[in-house]
């Protein structure tokens, strides 16, 4: 095997182009979300069904023909858009779960191979929490409150469009300008709320990171160590809290006052409408029998000022999830590895190289053999193992020192008999238990499955005999020397070999 061989190699550092909002937004197009629209569409035009009944009802009883099929044809219009509202929630959370499934799908495709990440804790504390849990609620918000939008935003046109054949033309004129205004200061302040609201996401992301900590510093027992962990979390917590606030006061006083305006607006061009038509009858039963609606679209016009404040909170923490998608490496992760001070050995001599490039060409130059990275602290060994799997990729298994990869064997489950009586012949239920093993028994496990379930040209072993006592140390080189019957292995190890036995 040679370099020319490893035609999938690329530059590892290059410039990733970032995933966009909108790119990120995309992944909800499906037909759920379609099937959900149409839905809401319905739920409108069956809540504007009933207004134009409400208003046919009020001309009813002027004119005594107001019959109790008036009142059933209501009641079932608005059941009806109450059903139509409640179905589309169902739609609303496949299309949620859809998105993140396919975000988490497209994140791990661009990551796969960016293995100088891996040990990168500044970058890992600002995207583990949009994998653990924060793209998920940021997609299910964004998807509730764009949900909530629609449905005022529908109800409010379809609403004044009866409202103005019906009516007057000046109410859906009131209910458009009172959108334009609210909109219109919303967009004035949209930049000064988004640096608001991403400040409240970071600290937000900071407390969450702190917290990943918590179970190590906590149940030690190290009054040390734990010490150290509640200062940092204290204050992580206050510039929590304060940025928290902050986003709550803009957010509420944007609110407060697009109410306010709405409330002026609407109530200003009734009042005109009972004043104009003060001796035309019908318009003013029509215009009392749909007061408690008109009293409802002003509430949900403050509504949709309210919410779509959150649905800017949600617009920019979405850039946060999408920034996040390609997170780019420290461009000097090389320059930690101590060239000069690393020995690569093989079959009894050292070898010392001078770059990730020159190590590689060692590890390329045989097809089979063992291959010891030796060095003191600090030197950058596990760092020069994980430079190369960045740059053999798919052709080399890589197997960290911080071992959290998914195994078989940790998620098995075993069968044991429930006891709860004296009589043998007696069937027992069985009940599932969690296998526990200790982190030797995981060492050991782990090397067992990757000689059976894997088939790679070259494996990157960093630290592998950790936790071993010499029994299982000697069981585990004897599945590295298989493993180096038929493939290369580049390993990092607390013993010394000496012509292939431990020493």
């Amino acid at each position: 095997m040679t370099i020319a061989h490893l035609a999938e190699r690329e530059p590892e550092l290059r410039a990733r182009p970032p995933i966009t909002r909108l790119q990120l937004v995309r992944y909800l197009l499906c037909r759920p979300l379609y099937i959900m629209i149409t839905l809401m569409v319905t739920e409108a035009l069956l809540a504007a069904l009933t207004t134009w009944l409400m208003i046919r009802a009020g001309r009813a009883v002027i004119n005594d023909t107001f019959m109790v099929r008036d009142l059933i044809w209501i009641f079932v219009a608005q059941s009806a858009s109450y059903l139509a509202g409640a179905l589309s929630w169902y739609f609303a959370e496949r299309a949620g779960f859809r998105a993140f499934g396919r975000y988490m799908l497209q994140f791990a495709r661009d990551n796969r191979c960016y293995t100088r990440l891996l040990p990168d804790k500044q970058a890992r504390e600002q995207v583990e929490p949009f994998l653990t849990s924060t793209t998920f609620t940021n997609i299910f918000n964004f998807m509730y409150e764009m949900e909530d939008q629609l449905k005022l935003l529908l109800g409010l046109i379809f609403n004044s469009i009866v409202l103005g054949v019906e009516i007057d033309a000046g109410l859906p004129a009131a209910y458009a300008a009172t959108f334009a205004i609210l909109m219109a200061i919303q967009w004035s302040v949209r930049r000064r709320i988004a640096d608001i609201y991403l400040e409240n996401q970071r600290q937000n992301n900071r407390v969450i990171a702190h917290g990943y900590t918590a179970w190590d510093n906590v149940f030690s027992g190290n009054r040390y160590n734990w010490r150290l962990w509640l200062g940092g979390f204290k204050s992580k917590l206050r510039d929590c809290f304060r940025a928290q606030v902050n986003a709550i006061m803009a957010r509420e006083g944007l609110s407060a006052l697009g109410g306010i305006i709405g409330l002026a607006i609407v109530f200003s061009t009734m009042t005109y409408v009972v004043i104009a038509n003060a001796g035309d009858t019908e318009v003013l039963i029509a215009l009392a029998a749909t007061l408690p609606r008109q009293i409802e679209m002003t509430n949900h016009v403050h509504q949709l000022t309210s919410g779509w404040n959150d649905v800017l909170a949600l617009w920019t923490r979405l850039g946060g999830v999408a920034r996040s998608m390609r997170p780019e490496p420290d461009p000097n992760f090389d320059h930690r590895i101590k060239f000069d001070r690393l020995v690569l050995r093989e079959d009894g001599r050292g070898n010392i190289c001078s770059s990730v490039e020159g190590a590689l060409l060692l590890v390329l130059a045989k097809c089979r053999g063992r291959v010891l990275v030796r060095g003191g602290n600090g030197t950058g060994k596990s760092t020069l193992l994980a430079a190369l799997k960045a740059e053999i990729k798919n052709r080399a298994y890589y197997w960290p020192t911080t071992d959290r990869l998914a195994f078989r064997f940790d998620a098995q489950t075993i069968d044991e008999p429930q006891a709860f009586g004296d009589d043998e012949d007696e069937p027992r239920p069985s009940k599932s238990k969690q296998v526990g093993f200790s982190s030797g028994e995981r060492q050991l496990r782990s090397l067992e499955e990757i000689v059976q379930h894997t088939d790679a040209a070259i494996y990157l072993l960093d630290e592998w005999d950790t936790n071993l006592d010499p029994s299982n140390r000697a069981t585990a080189d004897a599945l590295v020397e298989q493993h180096a019957q038929r493939a290369r292995v580049i390993e990092i190890s607390h013993r010394d070999r000496s012509d292939g036995a431990l020493s």
